[in-house]
């Protein structure tokens, strides 16, 4: 669909250890059975890319990785993540999409690349032991794709967007048995993902209620442009097996019964490529 011009959004949501990172990378190292959605969806785009070439289409892709750490934008991409500089959510000049300034943005021209990035990001992901996961992701990931396509017979051009969401991991605070610093994260983790459940319920009656509470957070003010009626949303929700996540395994799946309750609205494209053949 980012291929086909629309902007999308992939969330991977759930408690801390229930394996949303793995959802998101999978196993590096293996033969490529075990890859995780990033990997499998740029190759993907990728592979279709090349088969539209028959079509006269050319597409250019840039990445960017970036984690939300305690309600600061970190870039995962830098050579020096801990003494980057001060990176804010801006909206272009049409007012239709959000962009990150000072962030590390690169160009993809082949699967390769992006498997680099990852291994360059996920050294410089922020994680910490806590009594629910001995490496538990402490910020939100989010890895975003720009699709710029045209089309040298027509003259025909698109855009679309991918972004594919590492959630940082739901804790009680009762059972995290985190202090100090790490407190702070999970109270920054919690507020975000209450940030996201307000804007997804405030989409559900946007007929009624026209005002959503993007900026509350900057993840979903971040993904403003990738939210709602013009965008297409996907969310997996992770489950841990283990008999004392119970509790939180029933609020996960409270949450995903509320946003799949949600209707958006149509989602638009910017361009109608047509894709059945391929």
């Amino acid at each position: 669909s980012a291929l086909d011009g629309y902007n999308v959004c992939l969330f991977a949501y759930g408690q801390t250890g229930s394996g949303k990172t793995h959802t998101m990378l999978g196993n590096y190292g293996t033969d490529g059975a075990d890859l995780g959605l990033i990997p499998r969806s740029v190759e993907l785009i990728f592979n279709h890319a090349e088969k539209l070439k028959e079509t006269d289409w050319h597409f250019e892709l840039e990445a960017s990785f970036v984690e939300i750490y305690n309600e600061t934008i970190r870039d995962l991409l830098s050579d020096s993540p801990s003494k980057d500089k001060v990176h804010e959510i801006k909206m272009d000049k049409g007012g239709k999409s959000t962009f990150i300034t000072n962030v590390t943005t690169e160009s993809v021209e082949t699967p390769a690349k992006i498997h680099q990035l990852i291994q360059k990001s996920m050294k410089n992901r922020s994680t910490a032991a806590t009594n629910c996961n001995e490496q538990s992701s402490r910020s939100h990931s989010v890895f975003r794709l720009k699709i710029r396509g045209t089309n040298a017979e027509s003259g025909a051009h698109l855009s679309g967007i991918l972004n594919l969401i590492d959630l940082a991991g739901s804790e009680r605070l009762d059972k995290s048995g985190v202090q100090g610093a790490r407190l702070l994260e999970t109270q920054h983790i919690n507020k975000s993902l209450s940030a996201l459940g307000d804007v997804i319920a405030a989409l559900a009656r946007r007929k009624t209620a026209g005002h959503v509470p993007y900026r509350n957070s900057k993840l979903t003010y971040m993904l403003m442009d990738s939210l709602g009626g013009d965008s297409k949303t996907l969310m997996f929700v992770n489950l841990s097996p283990m008999e004392e996540s119970l509790g939180e395994s029933v609020s996960s799946l409270r949450f995903a019964s509320k946003v799949n309750s949600v209707e958006i609205g149509t989602a638009r494209r910017s361009q109608r490529i047509d894709l059945s053949s391929f």
